[in-house]
């Protein structure tokens, strides 16, 4: 279970959501909440410095200039403080009724680049407050780095401090989340909108489980749909997916899903393009036919295999109702599909599948999935994955047949991935045709 919850916050409807999810995780599992807004103060301060020559008169002289810099600064960022201070109000009274520990935090910077670094590093920048009550100040992160209120002189004008830019900063907490909760959606949501602009670029950079919220719904007695392709990240999450859900009652519905008909696609535009020499050479109809009975019928032993793996894993709860399903399709639309049938609370899928390639952010299924997903999903990081933890079937102890050398050469030429399914198919093939009682 999740115990340290990151839930980035912006008082819109979908954040509110985000922070409901994370109260009852944390409510659960005894775990504390660190509520953050990211306010961007040198933003401003840049647009500030664009406008300035629409200023008066008097107040283009150099010396003014600089003086009205410095009083924009300081009171622009407090202004961003007693709002994001206003919007965590929200959350630490919600908190204190559910009996939440929470933590208050401000992050100063560009929203997405801020959550990336918080969420995997505890890295963000931790701005000095400005001249916050000890009595509320104590409650955040870096706290104990202040700064002196805006002043006013004798004349009634505000003073132009000044400040270097190590004052203004307090540090980073440091801290090791297990979850980020985030709303799908901000405040600038529009009509067509699938993914809010700073959910989808900091869900590209988080390294940390994420939960995306796109509704009210509560984890408690659920149906879930889980995502499995073989990998070690796959089974990372149907193995959370099991013990969140024998806490809060869901059942689980298991899938695992094959492409046949794009290879059958690229078949056929080979087929429309090859001249006549070519096909001869290439001997189109035999590749197609062996093709055939090596991808196709060997995919569907190897989502087989992955459904009798998480059937496996999830005999050890035997509290948790599950349904698995084999599923004939591109997977993320095929998920989408049965989700349409089942109605889920949740979507648990990983970042990445089987075909990781190094350097990638997020996989295609996965990438899909977040997008086009009208339910909560919970995205599997990439942290603490043990392929030891996949599960043993029988069949992982079958000794195969004996390869004669040149054989073994020219399966070699396989791409690694698909190396297991085409030597069993090969085998199977041989058996059925050649083997004992074959025609």
């Amino acid at each position: 279970m999740y115990r340290e919850v990151f839930v980035p916050v912006d008082n819109s409807r979908e954040s509110d959501w985000a922070v409901d999810r994370a109260i009852e995780l944390c409510a659960r599992s005894g775990g504390r909440i660190t509520g953050s807004h990211v306010y961007a103060a040198r933003l401003h301060d840049i647009r500030f410095r664009q406008l300035e020559i629409g200023l008066p008169a008097q107040f283009q002289e150099p010396a003014e200039i600089r003086r009205q810099r410095k009083i924009h600064d300081k009171l622009i960022e407090k202004g961003l403080q007693l709002i994001s201070d206003s919007f965590l109000d929200q959350l630490h009274r919600r908190c204190t009724e559910a009996g939440v520990t929470l933590t208050r935090q401000l992050l100063e910077g560009i929203n997405y680049e801020e959550i990336i670094n918080e969420a995997n590093r505890g890295g963000g920048r931790l701005p000095s407050l400005i001249g916050f009550d000890p009595n509320i100040a104590h409650n955040y992160d870096g706290s104990e780095k202040q700064r002196a209120d805006v002043q006013l002189g004798e004349n009634g004008r505000l003073v132009a401090e000044d400040e270097e830019q190590e004052d203004k900063l307090a540090g980073t907490s440091g801290r090791d989340y297990d979850l980020v909760a985030i709303g799908a959606h901000g405040l600038g949501r529009q009509e067509r909108s699938r993914l809010g602009g700073v959910v989808a670029r900091s869900l590209r950079g988080i390294e940390k489980d994420a939960l995306i919220v796109r509704d009210d719904r509560p984890l408690e007695g659920g149906n879930w749909l889980v995502g499995v392709d073989g990998s070690a990240y796959a089974y990372k999450g149907l193995r959370i997916a099991l013990d969140m859900a024998r806490e809060y009652g869901a059942k689980v519905y298991i899938a695992s899903a094959f492409d046949v008909q794009y290879h059958h696609v690229v078949f056929h535009n080979i087929k429309d393009v090859l001249s006549v020499q070519a096909s001869k050479v290439f001997k189109f109809e035999e590749q197609e036919e062996l093709h055939n009975n090596i991808i196709d019928k060997g995919l569907l032993r190897l989502c087989k295999a992955n459904i009798k793996r998480a059937e496996v894993m999830a005999s050890e709860y035997p509290e948790v109702e599950i349904e698995t399903q084999v599923l004939v399709g591109k997977p993320f639309d095929v998920l989408l599909k049965w989700a349409e049938e089942i109605d889920p609370s949740l979507i648990v899928v990983a970042r990445h599948g089987s075909h990781r390639i190094e350097g990638t952010d997020i996989g295609s299924q996965a990438d899909n999935l977040v997008s086009l997903a009208d339910t909560n999903m919970l995205l599997i990081g990439t942290e603490h994955v043990r392929p030891e933890e996949i599960p043993w079937i029988e069949e992982d102890g079958e000794a195969g047949l004996e390869w004669a050398p040149e054989a073994e050469v020219r399966i070699l030429r396989v791409p690694p991935f698909a190396l297991g399914i085409a030597r069993k198919a090969v085998e199977d093939f041989y058996i059925e045709h050649y083997g004992p009682g074959s025609r």
